[in-house]
């Protein structure tokens, strides 16, 4: 444990893994580790996943390398893992339970937290996207698993969160505490549908909170993402 995922974990927080499969404790090089998970961060938005901080050193375990991230001009929090066997871990704090003044999201009435389609949907095509590279590296195999969990969600609101869409009437609201969901993929499909992958897992979330969005009207919400 560290101060900073103390931090991440202290609020709402995604945890997620990518795991070739089957496990081969030795995978990757250990000298190879830094370059691979810079080489493969996926960068469709202005933050990638992960974000290597070339600014400072990587920490650095007896199979592992990664960084803790505390921003200081940016509200975000995460830390990652990419560990000899491949498979690589991040948590990351859920954006809007950190952004402040005149980037805090609109809070309903009656509710203290929220969390936006926009983060569930394009941090999930992100995460698929980053599978996806890995899968093609040492870090792959021909068999590929995508775990995800969404922590702190009770009596959190969904809302849109986006001023160029409509708001919803009302937000959606957690009744459970955790979402979890793993995806266990061929390689080759995880190439050809990640984003469509990622389209699924998001539905499965959102319906979680009530709301039952059609994976078309998703597709057509994720082409705000620029393509890699």
């Amino acid at each position: 444990m560290t101060v900073v995922v103390d931090k991440i974990r202290s609020k709402g927080y995604w945890d997620v893994a990518i795991r070739p499969l089957p496990y081969v404790e030795n995978r990757v090089d250990y000298a190879k580790l830094d370059e691979l998970v810079a080489s493969a961060a996926v960068r469709l938005r202005g933050w990638p996943v992960p974000y290597v901080d070339f600014r400072d050193e990587l920490s650095r375990g007896d199979d592992w390398v990664g960084q803790d991230i505390d921003a200081a001009m940016v509200d975000h929090f995460e830390a990652w893992r990419l560990f000899m066997s491949g498979q690589f871990n991040q948590l990351r704090g859920v954006s809007a339970d950190w952004r402040t003044g005149n980037d805090a999201p609109p809070m309903p009435a009656g509710l203290d937290r929220v969390i936006e389609v926009w983060e569930i949907l394009f941090y999930l095509t992100e995460v698929f996207e980053l599978a996806a590279r890995l899968a093609l590296g040492p870090a792959g195999d021909e068999r590929m698993a995508i775990d995800v969990a969404l922590y702190g969600l009770a009596d959190r609101g969904l809302i849109v969160g986006q001023r160029n869409r409509a708001p919803f009437f009302e937000p959606y609201v957690a009744a459970m505490n955790t979402i979890q969901r793993t995806v266990t993929v061929s390689r080759e499909e995880l190439i050809s549908t990640s984003r469509q992958q990622a389209v699924t897992m998001a539905r499965e979330f959102f319906l979680r909170f009530g709301w039952k969005p059609t994976t078309e009207q998703l597709s057509a919400h994720q082409q705000e993402l620029g393509r890699p």
